[in-house]
């Protein structure tokens, strides 16, 4: 993934030549392909190069154009590339070779501060306008690029990752007890722009940053996700064709102009692996093949836990362009590498040491661009755990009879389970059994996080969180539209997610937060969630001849990508306890994280106790340690 970087003053100063070599030195894992800057006055601009289509070899920033002295620095793969030069008056010999910024830059010679309403695609920009005297920030409708900024009296400084402005010393660096307990609390209201560091903000995806010489700026949203009209009102036939139609061209959008061959985060799963799938004709056009990595259990293993080794293997044998590496874990462990991911500002997380080990499978595969199936889940399939309950409530009493039915047969559940598990929390919570009704009255949002009561409850006082948002609160799951759009709110407010891949030299792309998949996700009907007993009707009739046959029995369940996550936490368990009660030395830390709801989590279960990866109290300790572990590496940092 290229990076921007820039700096534009409001305080009559030049921009120093050393303040943008901070900024570029802090990105540098991005320059694969070497970086640029130039300062000229109170402007100043810089790009770090990786090369990843064809075009890019082509690039030549910052780009200048002296008749209106406008000056750009772009990250970007533009999909609409041929309408853009129609529109454009672009030659097709002289699109052949004009780089994607390029692009940008004659859409704004155009469109100006509207360029971006007429592009597709990833993309960030930064466009000093010379003579409007404004600077101009961009990021494409769903947030897959980034782009970070500090807005302050005298300067704004803006960078493709959050931690590239801490380079430069006039930026607050600064992590408040308040943010660190949305973060425990896991709050889900967005708020677009805002970052756990005040000071800081990111640039909500569909959003446009205009900021004056003046200092003074002006943020606008020139996109929300909406159905697109075309896709509105039309029978299972129509959407069957749509999902196949748009999902594959966007998966080919990020494919057909490679010069290295693609890598995929395959889990095995029915999103990632109808990405794998639907590469294939795309590559064969051009004889290449997909580096892909997946997480399973060794090939030896033959126990209790499941996980993704069989899907996997059958997408290796109908799908010949796959070439697989199998990550095992072996050796390694959520504490392997944990101080240096910490340190870099990327990974930090649980999961963070098995994604090093697959970001560095595909990047030794030769790969420089990465996709995964994220997103999937909340777009083109969800997964639709309401819809039962749904068609009860809407009065479809003979779609609900049917529907529970193929439930019980794809499943096996009972009708008991089916009715206290599916039905009753979402129409009738009163007819549930006594002591399920008192717990769930009893229950507090965050009850199961490890966070004190007094500071979570000082939390809610204070307006900080919503109790009515937060990811464990109680919420009206059948209405399934509304719960959709919120969630792709919080995906387009957030920071892109490609920091991490980035330090391994790729760069992220997802096929699912493709804003034609967004369009058409707004678009299907509720009522093709669940058909069939299965919440994955529309992807396995879309893509019958994609899957593996397999695949249109499988378990509804997703495989973790830790699956022998029980047993990991038992071998570090020790070293947990003991780092644990390092860190409750400290007052701050002490009066925000509850260290012996901690321990308590992590005796719940034995190690022979486990549930696929699955198992919510272990899951839940070590994200409290790791939260502790990020405080305390910032803190320490900013001493």
């Amino acid at each position: 993934m290229s990076a921007i970087f820039g700096i534009l003053r409001f305080d009559g100063g030049e921009v120093a030549q050393t303040d943008l070599t901070r900024l570029q030195t802090a990105l540098k894992h991005h320059a694969l392909d070497g970086a640029t800057q130039e300062a000229l006055g109170p402007i100043g601009l810089g790009a770090c190069i990786a090369r990843v289509n064809r075009e890019d070899v082509f690039e030549a920033q910052p780009l200048h154009d002296d008749t209106t002295r406008t000056i750009l620095v772009a990250d970007a793969r533009l999909d609409n590339r041929e309408d853009l030069a129609t529109a454009l008056a672009i030659a097709p010999a002289a699109l052949a070779t004009m780089p994607d910024s390029a692009l940008i830059l004659a859409a704004y010679r155009k469109w100006g501060e509207t360029c971006a309403e007429h592009m597709l695609g990833d993309f960030t920009a930064a466009i000093w306008d010379g003579q409007a005297r404004r600077l101009l920030l961009l990021r494409d409708h769903t947030g897959q690029r980034a782009v970070f900024y500090h807005l302050g009296p005298d300067f704004i400084a803006f960078a493709s990752e959050l931690r590239a402005l801490w380079a430069l010393p006039d930026v607050p660096r600064e992590l408040p007890d308040a943010m660190v307990g949305r973060l425990l609390i896991h709050a889900m209201d967005p708020r677009p722009g805002e970052t756990l560091y005040p000071g800081i903000s990111c640039l909500a995806g569909g959003h446009r940053l205009a900021v004056a010489l003046s200092g003074t700026a002006a943020l606008h949203r020139y996109w929300t996700p909406a159905a697109d009209p075309a896709h509105l009102g039309h029978d299972e036939e129509y959407y069957i064709k749509a999902y196949r139609e748009v999902l594959g061209e966007a998966v080919a959008c990020r494919i057909r102009r490679l010069t290295a061959p693609p890598g995929l985060q395959l889990s095995g799963g029915y999103d990632s692996s109808a990405i794998a799938g639907l590469a294939g004709p795309i590559l064969a056009e051009t004889n290449q093949q997909m580096v892909a990595a997946s997480s399973v259990m060794p090939v030896d293993y033959s126990g209790t836990i499941r996980h993704a080794g069989r899907w996997i293997d059958l997408c290796e044998r109908d799908m010949p362009w796959l070439r697989i590496s199998r990550v095992t874990r072996e050796g390694i462990d959520a504490l392997t590498g944990l101080d240096a991911r910490l340190a870099a500002g990327a990974g930090g997380g649980a999961y963070g040491y098995v994604h090093d080990a697959l970001f560095a499978a595909l990047a030794a595969g030769g790969a420089r661009l990465m996709m995964d199936g994220h997103g999937g889940d909340y777009t083109l399939n969800p997964r639709g755990q309401a819809a039962m309950a749904r068609f009860l409530k809407t009065g479809q009493f003979r779609r609900f009879v049917h529907e529970v039915r193929a439930h019980r047969r794809m499943t096996g559940a009972s009708w008991r389970t089916t009715i206290a598990l599916n039905i009753l929390p979402h129409v009738a919570p009163w007819a549930l059994p006594s002591h399920w009704r008192e717990r769930r009255r009893k229950r507090l949002p965050w009850a199961d996080q490890p966070i004190h009561r007094a500071f979570a409850e000082r939390l809610i006082a204070d307006g900080v969180v919503d109790p009515a948002r937060l990811r464990t609160a109680e919420r009206d799951q059948t209405d399934m539209r509304r719960n959709l759009s919120h969630i792709l709110d919080r995906v387009i407010s957030g920071g892109g997610g490609g920091d991490h891949a980035a330090r391994h030299g790729l760069t992220l792309t997802r096929p699912f937060h493709d804003k034609r998949v967004f369009e058409l996700a707004l678009a299907i009907p509720e009522d093709l969630y669940l058909r069939e007993g299965r919440n994955r009707y529309l992807a396995c009739r879309a893509l019958a001849d994609v899957y593996p046959v397999e695949f249109q029995t499988r378990h509804r369940r997703n495989d973790d990508e830790i699956p022998d996550f029980q047993a990991m936490m038992t071998r570090i368990k020790p070293r947990l306890l003991e780092d644990i009660a390092r860190l409750e030395q400290s007052e701050s830390l002490a009066a925000m994280i509850d260290f012996a709801k901690i321990r308590r989590l992590l005796d719940m279960r034995g190690p022979e106790d486990h549930n696929s990866g699955w198992e919510e109290e272990s899951q839940v300790a070590l994200g409290g340690y790791m939260t502790a572990r990020m405080v305390e590496a910032f803190r320490r940092d900013n001493k």
